[in-house]
This record gives structure tokens, C-alpha cells and sequence, in this order.
């Protein structure tokens, strides 16, 4: 900037220019700030300037300095003045100071681009100053809402992932690291398709391909993943999409479940089933036929399985000589005298159900037979002989302790399991419950026996009236499909809440045996779940500052509003208001001033809405208003009574009213709209028009684009 002629520019504060109106014009509408220093002081600034520090254009010209500039920021400053106005190489254009506004009480954080000029024949620096505070309030914003999402994201009971649309772990929680065995850096190096299992993938990723269709706003399944240590791992996938500020999907949100000890249990308790019933399918008995002297005439293949002699070896053998060791359930050894055909003869009377053990000289495990013994005579009233019926049950003996070790395992299985279970027989009645069900019936201070054995499910189901009927009648038709064969498993997610608590349930039910037999139902808390899925929503659909729908979410809102409209012909009137001067009022009390004057007109906005109302914050101090079944005459009296109460109920700042107004732009749906994006810029321009006719006003445009003055509320 030269100046060659007369010094009155750095006398006056004023810029003498060759072109003066043009340069004077840019200079008064810029938005940024514009000043030149020199002798150590202020000498030009444009009115951009005055309006960021609140200075008179008199009060700012000759001003110097340490006025204005920040202290911790002034020796930097008057350095780089030096180094400006001297030769040399200049520093560094661009750079961040804070200014202080007029008084010193408050401070502005500004980018600064700073060069050397000539003025008045003498070197001066040039400065376009740029505020930056609202910039540094949304930076401070986003760090507080990262670690909002951070404490949520780490202490969820549940693993949460966020992967980008390849299916890259970004974000991984440490639940969801102990569940799958990898460190957070592992994973982020791996994608879901590395660890998830073949057999499930294509699954896995059709359902992928749907959500980023827009076919489906997320899914659920139970799949398996890949272990660290190689092994499979059972767990219930819930998938969202998010979006960009755009509206375009930019990743994905996965909760992660793990339900591996769940899965294992039931598989584990249908292999214990099927083993059982066939040991017991194949066992048989063997026979003995002795003549009365005990020596043995007849001896089947199953005799001499259990015996380890062939029959031909036994014939003519007594049951003593045959070279096994015989006792008692006790231990004790039978001798010759005392064993069963021994003892059938002296007695004449029949022996049954007695347990003997069977040790062979060449086996070291004893065998355990349960015998039956009985005399058969002739005509004559003589003994013919003794009929010894032998049944192995060595196998039983191992397997009623095995059965009895799965029936303690099975309970503790099913005691282990958080879900609240109880198995049901064919005709819906409770034969089981576990520890889970127990308590629960306890801490709900259930009347009767906890356990619920005996109690027909499907009958409580079928009584329960009120609001939860629909749900309950939904659970027993579930229940029946699954028992009767028309479904493979039910399951249903379904709320509990109670004055004290919300709660959730997944309700699940699944056959036991191939013949239905037994049906397994289990209630599991799935309250984290939806909590941390809710808590996902209300962050991606809700303004922070006001607790108002933000933008994205109050147009899907507005575009499903117009399209009902449309489709039944309903009256829709649609509102776009602005805060008049809310610039100056940030200027007057500070952000946090005009955070409160948001937040207080948030609240008395959503005081007036009705249930199928929504209001949403466009952008900045714009809010949008969609009024269904609401006429333009009813929507010119919303829009009344909205300034009315802003008026009334200024929002007190320091102990001090702050009143402001409101310029409100009024349309209504008409045979013209094509969509609810028409409408809006109908508001929009009517909006603008109330600013234009002086503020604080309300003015209504049509699809005639005829404009109708609102009210003037000045």
C-alpha cells in the first residue's frame, strides 16, 4: 500500500486510495477484519474490526498496542512489528493471537495474515484479522463429545466396534477384545472378513450389502468368529450404519455379544441326551440254566460275554468254579455256600434285583451284573433247576454316574447362564428352571413357589391382559411354533421396565430333542444392549447444544411428514425461524450467552409443540418447524404465539434479563410441491424476507410466491 502523496490517511485513520469508492466499499462488507499498524499503534481499521472488539471507529484509531493485544501474546507481536516495519526478511504471514475487546474484560482468538506495507511514506503493517472462537468452540465441543462417547464406548458391558465400509476394525472396545483374544492393535490390522468363520460370512456380508443399500437400518445374527487361538467363537451380531454429515454412509457400528458358553451348553446337553439313549437302546441280559446241584447246563452268548467263557467251557460248571470273583454290592466276597444258586437252593425261594460284582482274573475293572435267580420244579414238586438271568449294568452303573455328573453339570450350566431359563415339556407345563429364573422370581417378589414347577407357561402366557398382551400373546405363539415343528427356534426381543428400572429381554426358545419333546425358553438381559444402541441413536440424531433433532434427522422426519401429507391430502405448513442479531448478542454476552439464549429458545419451542410436531436446528441460530395438519392460518398463529413467549421469557444471563426477537418465514403444502426441499426454500425465502423488512417479524410465502406480511411483534 504506497502512499506518495499527503500523510492525512495516517492522521484521520482512513486508507487514501487511488480508487477510493470501490476500496472503500470492499473494505466496509468484508467480514474479516482489516488494520494497519504503525509507530507501535492502531491507525486504520474497517468496521468489521470495530464490531469483533466493540469499538467505535474513534475509540480504535491511535489506540495501541498492549490495548488491544492479548499480554501473553504482545512481546511475540511487538517482535514481529520490528522485524515488519524493518529489513530484512519478514516472519511468518499467518498466525493465531487473542485480542482483547473493548475494556479488557473479554478476549478473542483471531488468525491474523500479516504483511509489509508502505504508508504515509513511511513502513507499516498490514493485517486481515479472521475470528476464529466459534471455530474453537466446536473443536472444544467435538474433543467433549469423543470423550463422552469414549466412557460409553469402553465401559459397555457388551463389545462395540467401528469399522470403516471395507470392513476394517477402527475402533475396537475392551470387551470386545477379550471376547475374540486380540490386542486393539491386532485387530485394527485385521478386517471382520479375516476373523469371521467361512460358514458364515456370505451371511454376513448379504446383510452388508442390504444396509448399504438402504434395504434394511441394521440387522442381527448369531455367527462365529475366529478365535485367536484358532477356535470358533459363538457371539450375537447387531449392526448399524452411520452416516457423514452429508448423508452418505461412512462406517459401520457393531455390537458384539458373546454368547460361545451359550451355544456350547446346548450342544453339549443334546450330545448328552443321544449318547444316553442309545447305551440304554443296546444293553441285554444273560442267561444261566443250573441243575440242582449248581452245576451249570445252559449259558447264552451274553452270559458268556459277561463271563469271559465260552458256553461249551461252562457246561457242567458250578457258577464257583468258573474262575471269576463274586461280591456283594458291599464288597463282599460269595463263597460256594453263599452264592445265588447256593442260596436259591437252600431257600427255595426267589432272589431278585441283587447287585454282584464280577472281577476277572485277567481284568483288573470290575463288572456289575443285576441278577435274578429263581427255582423251577417238576410235577413232583423237585427242583429242576435254577434259572440265573444276569443284566449287565456295568454299563449303567458308569453311566447313572455320568448321568448323574451331566445331571450336576446341566444344572450348573444352565445355573451359570445369566439368561433367565425354564424347560418346558410338550404340553407347555415347567419341569426345570435354572438359579437365574429362581432369583428373578424372588427379586420380583413372585408369591408363589420360585422354582415354577408344575406351572403351565402357556396358560400364565394366554391370561396376561393389559398393555402386555399383544407381547405375551406373541411369546406363546412362538412357543407352540417351535413345539408343534413349524419353526426351528422363536425368538423376540421385548421390553420389562418397572417404575425404579428399564429394562430389556431377548426372549429365545429352542426344541431340546428332535421329537420336541422338550423346549428350552430363556429370558436373556439384553438391557445393555439397547441402552448402548439407544445411546448410539441419540448421538447420531440429536443436536447437542439443544436437545433438538439436528438436521439429518429433522429431514428424514420433514420427507416422511410431506410424503404422508401427500398421500392423504392433509394440510402441512412448515416454519424457518432466525434469532435476529444473534451475532451482536455473541458479541454482547460471550458464546456462553448465546449457548444459554439457544438452549432457552429450544425449550420454549418444543413447549409448544404438539406430539406430531418436530422442530429441528438447521444450522448456526436457524431452527425449521414441519406443523402437520396445520393450516397456513394455523401455522401464522404458531408462529405468534412463539414470538409472543419468546418476549415474554427472556433468558436470564448474569443475573440479568437478555431479551431478543425472532424473524419467522411462514409456507404451507400446496398442489405445487413437489417435495419437502420446495417447501423449506419457500420458508427459507419468505425468512428472508422478514429480515429484510426489518426483523422480528413473521412474513408468509405461498407457491404463488405472493408474499403475505405476518405480524410485527416490534
Amino acid at each position: 500500500m504506497q502512499n506518495d502523496g499527503q500523510s492525512e490517511g495516517a492522521s484521520t485513520g482512513q486508507i487514501p486510495v487511488e480508487d477510493g469508492y470501490v476500496f472503500r466499499t470492499l473494505l466496509d462488507k468484508m467480514t474479516d477484519g482489516v488494520i494497519v499498524a504503525q509507530d507501535y499503534r492502531f491507525i486504520f481499521a474497517n468496521p468489521a474490526m470495530h464490531r469483533m472488539l466493540g469499538y467505535a471507529h474513534d475509540e480504535f484509531i491511535g489506540i495501541g498496542f498492549d490495548a488491544v493485544v492479548a499480554p501473553e501474546f504482545l512481546g511475540i507481536w511487538n517482535e514481529r512489528f520490528r522485524q515488519r516495519i524493518g529489513e530484512g526478511e519478514e516472519p511468518l504471514n499467518t498466525y493465531e493471537v487473542r485480542f482483547l475487546c473493548k475494556g479488557g474484560q473479554d478476549s478473542l482468538p483471531v488468525e491474523l495474515n500479516a504483511n509489509r506495507v508502505t504508508f504515509g511514506g513511511r513502513r507499516a503493517v498490514l493485517c486481515i484479522i479472521r475470528d476464529i472462537s466459534r471455530r474453537r468452540y466446536i473443536e472444544q465441543a467435538l474433543r467433549d463429545s469423543e470423550l463422552r462417547f469414549r466412557g460409553t464406548f469402553e465401559q459397555a458391558a457388551v463389545g462395540i466396534a467401528v469399522l470403516d465400509l471395507d470392513g476394517r476394525w477402527e475402533m475396537v472396545n475392551g470387551k470386545l477384545c477379550g471376547i475374540l483374544g486380540y490386542s486393539e492393535d491386532e485387530l485394527r490390522n485385521r478386517t471382520f472378513q479375516d476373523i469371521t468363520h467361512p460358514d458364515d460370512l456370505q451371511t454376513d456380508l448379504q446383510y452388508v450389502e442390504q444396509l448399504l443399500r438402504g434395504d434394511i437400518s441394521n440387522y442381527s445374527m448369531e455367527k462365529r468368529y475366529l478365535h485367536k487361538d484358532g477356535q470358533a467363537a459363538w457371539a450375537r451380531l447387531t449392526v448399524s450404519l452411520l452416516y457423514d454429515t452429508e448423508n452418505q454412509p461412512s462406517h459401520f457400528i457393531a455390537v458384539i455379544e458373546d454368547i460361545h458358553n451359550q451355544r456350547m451348553a446346548q450342544t453339549a446337553l443334546a450330545d448328552s441326551e443321544l449318547r444316553h439313549r442309545l447305551l440304554m437302546h443296546n444293553l441285554h441280559a444273560g442267561i444261566l440254566i443250573c441243575a440242582p446241584d449248581a452245576r451249570i447246563l445252559y449259558a447264552n452268548p451274553e452270559a458268556s460275554r459277561m463271563l469271559r467263557l465260552d458256553a461249551g467251557t461252562m457246561a457242567g460248571l458250578k457258577v464257583a468254579d468258573i474262575g471269576c470273583e463274586f461280591a456283594d454290592e458291599h464288597g463282599n466276597a460269595l463263597s460256594a455256600d453263599t452264592d445265588l444258586v447256593r442260596r436259591v437252593l437252600m431257600s427255595g425261594r426267589e432272589m431278585k434285583d441283587l447287585v454282584i460284582s464280577i472281577t476277572h482274573p485277567d481284568v483288573t475293572e470290575r463288572g456289575w451284573v443285576l441278577v435274578h435267580a429263581y427255582p423251577e420244579f417238576d410235577t413232583s414238586s423237585r427242583f429242576k433247576q435254577i434259572v440265573v438271568m444276569l443284566i449287565d449294568i456295568t454299563d449303567r452303573q458308569r453311566l447313572e454316574a455320568e448321568l448323574e455328573a451331566d445331571r450336576k453339570l446341566k444344572a450348573a450350566a444352565l445355573d451359570a447362564m445369566t439368561a433367565h431359563v425354564a424347560v418346558l415339556d410338550k404340553r407347555g407345563q415347567i419341569v426345570e428352571t435354572n438359579a437365574s429364573w429362581r432369583k428373578f422370581a424372588l427379586r420380583s417378589q413372585y408369591a408363589g413357589d420360585p422354582t415354577f414347577l408344575g406351572v403351565n407357561y402357556l396358560d400364565a402366557l394366554s391370561r396376561v391382559g393389559g398393555p402386555d398382551q399383544s407381547l405375551a400373546t406373541q411369546a406363546c405363539e412362538g412357543i407352540l411354533s417351535v413345539m408343534l415343528g413349524r419353526s426351528p427356534l422363536f425368538q423376540m426381543d421385548y421390553p420389562c421396565h418397572c417404575p425404579a428400572e428399564r429394562q430389556w429381554f431377548s426372549l429365545k426358545v429352542t426344541p431340546m430333542d428332535p421329537q420336541r419333546e422338550r423346549v428350552l425358553v430363556s429370558h436373556e438381559n439384553i438391557t445393555a444392549i439397547k441402552l448402548a444402541e439407544e445411546a448410539i441413536r441419540i448421538l447420531a440424531n440429536t443436536d447437542a447444544l439443544t436437545g433438538l433433532p439436528n438436521r439429518r434427522h429433522f429431514f428424514e422426519t420433514a420427507e416422511e411428514e410431506f410424503a404422508r401429507a401427500q398421500r392423504y391430502e392433509t394440510p402441512l405448513a412448515v416454519l424457518m425461524v432466525d434469532l435476529d442479531n444473534f451475532k451482536s448478542f455473541n458479541d454482547q454476552y460471550g458464546h456462553a450467552g448465546g449457548d444459554a439464549v439457544l438452549r432457552s429458545f429450544a425449550l420454549v419451542l418444543s413447549g409448544l409443540l404438539r406430539d406430531s410436531d418436530s422442530a429441528g436446528r438447521i444450522g448456526g441460530e436457524e431452527f425449521a418447524v414441519i406443523l402437520p395438519h396445520t393450516s397456513l392460518d394455523g401455522a401464522c398463529a404458531f408462529a405468534e404465539r412463539l414470538m409472543e413467549r419468546i418476549a415474554a421469557n427472556p433468558p436470564d444471563i448474569d443475573g440479568q434479563p437478555a431479551p431478543y426477537t425472532l424473524s419467522v418465514g411462514v409456507s404451507e403444502m400446496s398442489p405445487a410441491s413437489k417435495d419437502f426441499s420446495a417447501l423449506l426454500i419457500l420458508a427459507d425465502k419468505a425468512l428472508y424476507r422478514a429480515k429484510q423488512s426489518g426483523r422480528n417479524r413473521l412474513v408468509v410465502l405461498t407457491g404463488g410466491d405472493s408474499t403475505h406480511p405476518g405480524s410485527n411483534a416490534a
